[in-house]
């Protein structure tokens, strides 16, 4: 569970479910909570429904708020969706590194 200090809301359960997902190690993508309330999650991001989707297909274009508003709406630790999102991209990221690498040599 978050730990939210100033949780004044009650939680929605199927938004608490998604969490308990990431909490439970069964989320390996960001991809994989597509079908799970999306137009909820979207509203209450304040994001459309096409940059959600562009952005569970590529999680590092969610942003630090995004992902920490993410984790309040599912009452999760923010760790738990940064790890799945840094296992995720972590292959891509370091290429796109090494790449830059090259370019400065």
């Amino acid at each position: 569970m978050g730990n939210w200090k100033h949780l004044d809301i009650e939680p929605e359960r199927d938004l608490i479910s998604i969490g308990a997902l990431f909490e439970l190690g069964k989320v390996k993508r960001m991809y994989d909570i597509i079908a799970l309330s999306p137009t909820r999650v979207i509203n209450i991001l304040g994001i459309n429904h096409e940059r959600y989707t562009i952005k569970l297909t590529n999680p590092e274009k969610f942003s630090v708020s995004e992902i920490l508003r993410m984790a309040f709406v599912f009452n999760v630790d923010p760790n738990f969706i940064f790890e799945v999102i840094q296992n995720e991209t972590e292959k891509t990221i370091l290429e796109k590194i090494e790449k830059q690498r090259k370019k400065l040599k």
